[in-house]
């Protein structure tokens, strides 16, 4: 990590007297930016924890500093103040991502014992009692447990003759 370190602050060195960085320079640092970030989301040891996060610091710093309005290596004639920038939406930070390789996408399905109406008659019908809230004993957990499972049945055997009641034969 040190030698990304000494190579930025040495090719950064010569550029510091410029007010803005040349666009090339810019895409530079945001890459090792990027890369140092997917370092870091990747794990990394105590010993680099800080050298981590003070490399990326400075990245952003300078990038923030430098990188606001690039210079464009096409018109080195041009001054730097008179330079007109079109009015373009500024771009989504969001489909970098989307493209990048490190997107993982997951996927969480809760499976409820009952749907739609009977939910919302169970939910009415049953309600844990106060002594299973942060359980930790397995003796009270059992209990809970137990209690939960003869409301379910005694629920099922209600609605199964609500359900039988409505039937018309």
């Amino acid at each position: 990590m040190k030698p990304l370190l000494f190579m930025l602050l040495c090719s950064s060195s010569a550029l510091l007297a410029q007010q803005q960085w040349p666009t090339a320079e810019c895409d530079k640092t945001a890459k090792k930016l990027q890369r140092l970030e997917q370092k870091i989301s990747s794990g990394y040891s105590l010993k680099e924890a800080e050298q981590l996060t003070q490399d990326q610091r400075q990245l952003e710093k300078q990038l923030d500093q430098f990188c606001q309005k690039p210079v464009s290596a096409s018109d080195p004639q041009k001054p730097k103040a008179k330079k007109i920038t079109k009015n373009k939406a500024a771009p989504d930070p969001l489909t970098d991502i989307a493209k990048g390789p490190q997107l993982y996408v997951s996927s969480v399905s809760v499976k409820a014992p009952y749907q739609g109406k009977k939910l919302q008659a169970w939910l009415e019908y049953y309600s844990e009692p106060k002594q299973c809230f942060g359980v930790r004993d397995s003796r009270q957990m059992v209990w809970c447990v137990e209690q939960r499972q003869q409301a379910k049945a005694n629920f099922e055997r209600q609605w199964q003759q609500k359900f039988a009641l409505s039937q018309p034969e």
